[in-house]
């Protein structure tokens, strides 16, 4: 205890991107943890990152097995990823069978192997890699706590952070889980037909860590954890009044609709169906930014870079002199199987980072396909939005309405409010025999507006937004009407049409309680 308070104790970086992020910090030194996790959710791979991270800190690290797989086998398959160093090996990483003295002498031949060899090569780092074979071959449960509380005692006192590596996933809480000083889960769920790998930290002691199931992935530079977004953005910080400017559209008309433009610093959700003229108003709000001088941020999910540039380019934008000069970045991922938490990070990264003050997602069902759990999209956005407005960016993202015709306009999200100040409704509609365009402001959050529905015109010039639609009735519910076809009175029966009908008055009616009389 110092004079300021708890002293913070020494931290061992990992090297994995996103783990130590997870661990506050790192690894606490001269502690024990347990990596628990089925064959193939990555153990191993994790143990030998942090291997090699620390080997190039100049430390010693002592790897012993206790699998029956050569270690030949275990450097080869190691040597397929970026991380591994064949200048490490044999020098400040040693590798070392333990399967052979564990066997013929058990527990207490290991004990004293570990405690030989941890002072022999002065390991700063010693890992532990198939706890399960020394668990199978313990005479009792009491024999295995034992030895795990000793190694726990030598380790600790030489001060050697040590990684006991087992399988014990699906067995339950054992004892010597609650004798190490952190458990570490790693897992592989099955969402359908797609895999998902997943970290949990269930218990890390003397230090604050972020809870949740966070995703990993596994690549030929190892292990990558993307920190779940929720757990990312501190939900202690409160945003402020917010500024009086306005980020406009660019778009005439549009801009005077909403007073000048969405308050700075909002969020704003455009709403339509497919070929609406979502994705060319938020480029067109990305391309105002830059001429303002905020720079803006991109990030599609539909269309490749080149596409993006040919298909604003054809309406009159012209954005790649503004990439050339860095006010526009452009982030593209295919919409198969990705990540929510990874495209979480590179959101926070860019919100973060202070070059961007504008921000467009196209869109909205991306996220959702990138989620497993579809619930939670929802509380992602939420806290995305809430980060966007602490550090004043404005973000404007799509959403596709689930009908493109019809009475009935139904809303992508529940809990629209949460994550979204302002929203535009786009809509097609039929008048005159053609399909016409047209946007509603349904919403701008503290500020006033101009709620009337107003045609979206695309050109080749660019987009303007005209005129209020005087004569048209029921735009909203994709069965447009005009004044004239609510006013024009019907045209007056011809002569022989109220010959008949006056002779078919004339006619006896049956009884009432004869419903049919055959020939009559």
């Amino acid at each position: 205890m110092g004079p300021e308070g708890p002293r913070e104790e020494q931290r061992l970086a990992t090297g994995i991107p996103g783990l130590d992020t997870v661990l506050c910090g790192g690894l606490r030194k001269g502690r024990m943890y347990m990596v628990l996790g089925l064959p193939g959710a990555g153990k191993t791979i994790l143990a030998n990152q942090i291997c090699f991270h620390q080997a190039t800190e100049g430390r010693r690290v002592l790897y012993l097995t206790l699998l029956a797989e050569s270690h030949t086998d275990l450097v080869n398959n190691l040597q397929t990823l970026s991380f591994f160093d064949p200048a490490c090996v044999p020098g400040n990483i040693s590798y070392l069978s333990a399967f052979t003295i564990l066997e013929q002498g058990g527990l207490d031949a290991l004990a004293a192997l570990v405690r030989k060899e941890v002072k022999a090569h002065k390991a700063s780092l010693l890992v532990l890699d198939g706890l399960l074979a020394a668990e199978e071959l313990a005479p009792s449960r009491q024999a295995l706590k034992k030895f795990i509380h000793g190694l726990q005692v030598v380790t600790s006192l030489i001060g050697c952070t040590t990684l006991v590596l087992t399988t014990g996933g699906d067995k339950g809480l054992r004892a010597e889980h609650t004798m190490v000083d952190g458990l570490l889960l790693l897992q592989q769920r099955i969402f359908g037909v797609r895999t998902l790998r997943e970290l949990s930290v269930r218990k890390f002691r003397g230090s604050a860590y972020k809870m949740g199931a966070h995703s990993f992935e596994i690549t030929g530079d190892g292990l990558t954890i993307y920190p779940r977004l929720e757990s990312m953005v501190d939900g202690h910080l409160v945003p402020g009044a917010g500024t009086r400017e306005r980020a406009a559209f660019g778009v005439p008309g549009l801009d005077t609709m909403l007073q000048g433009g969405v308050p700075a610093g909002s969020t704003t959700i455009l709403l339509g169906p497919p070929g609406s003229g979502k994705t060319l108003l938020g480029m067109s709000f990305l391309a105002e930014g830059a001429r303002r001088g905020e720079p803006g941020h991109y990030f599609a999910f539909y269309d490749a870079p080149e596409r993006m540039l040919a298909q604003a380019a054809g309406v009159g934008l012209h954005l790649q002199p503004l990439m050339e000069r860095g006010d526009l970045e452009v982030s593209f991922r295919p919409p198969t199987e990705n990540i929510l938490d990874k495209l979480g990070t590179e959101l926070l990264t860019s919100i973060r980072s202070g070059r961007v003050r504008r921000i467009f997602l196209d869109g909205y069902e991306a996220l959702r396909r990138a989620s497993p759990r579809k619930a939670r999209v929802s509380r992602f956005l939420a806290a995305l939005v809430n980060e966007c407005r602490v550090r004043e960016v404005t973000l404007v993202y799509t959403a596709e309405s689930t009908t493109a015709f019809g009475p009935e306009v139904k809303f992508p999200l529940k809990g629209i409010s949460m994550v979204a100040e302002n929203i535009l409704f786009l809509r097609l509609t039929e008048l005159h025999s053609a399909l016409r365009r047209f946007v509603a402001v349904l919403k701008v959050r503290n500020s006033d507006y101009d709620p009337s529905l107003r045609e979206l015109h695309i050109t080749g010039k660019g987009l303007r937004v005209g005129n209020p639609f005087a004569e048209g009735q029921m735009l909203v519910t994709g069965l447009a009407r005009t004044r004239a076809q609510e006013t024009t009175p019907l045209s007056k029966p011809s002569r022989n049409v109220r010959k008949r009908a006056a002779a078919k008055a004339a006619l006896p009616k049956p009884p009432r309680n004869v419903r049919k009389r055959r020939g009559t």
